[in-house]
């Protein structure tokens, strides 16, 4: 006989925006996701959770998700194929020597930071290991903050400062 398991789980929205590292709440319903919100209790967002962060929701069973590497194999549409972690790797670290230390940026994005929780760990890392290497390293607020600060600028909430401005616009 199955029972109807519901339960809330609290934990950190997996955008781990910064300054502001959300809390979320996260509903399961029979093990699967059907709703998340911002988390009252948590004492840096206080509730607020953002457009980006509600969105999440949408990553869980999207059948556009990439669960495996790929390699494109041939410059054509759609020349993608499943390739192995230590394939990957091996293809990443070929190409970094073939181009030259100089030439060579590390940008972690918010992938990296999803499984932090907010320490962002993995992107220290990545940021030392850049200086071992003697290559480049991308802060990865550089995207999210420039295109952040664009749609804001679009929107007219110019006044904007904090996440409780932009309550105030919502």
């Amino acid at each position: 006989m199955e029972t109807n398991q519901q339960r809330t789980i609290r934990t950190m929205c997996p955008m781990n925006c910064h300054p502001t590292l959300c809390g979320m709440l996260v509903d399961i319903d029979n093990g699967r996701l059907v709703g998340v919100r911002g988390d009252k209790e948590n004492p840096d967002s206080q509730g607020f959770l953002c457009v980006r962060g509600h969105a999440a929701q949408e990553i869980i069973d999207n059948p556009k998700r990439l669960l495996y590497p790929l390699i494109r194999h041939r410059r054509t549409k759609d020349a993608w194929r499943q390739a192995s972690w230590d394939e990957v790797l091996d293809l990443i670290t070929t190409r970094m020597q073939a181009a030259g230390r100089e030439a060579v940026g590390i940008w972690a994005g918010h992938g990296v930071f999803s499984t932090n929780y907010g320490m962002r760990i993995n992107g220290h890392l990545l940021r030392r290991f850049a200086n071992f290497y003697g290559c480049q390293w991308w802060n990865p607020t550089m995207i999210c903050w420039g295109l952040g600060a664009f749609g804001l600028g679009v929107t007219g909430v110019l006044e904007t400062n904090t996440k409780e401005d932009m309550g105030q616009h919502a």
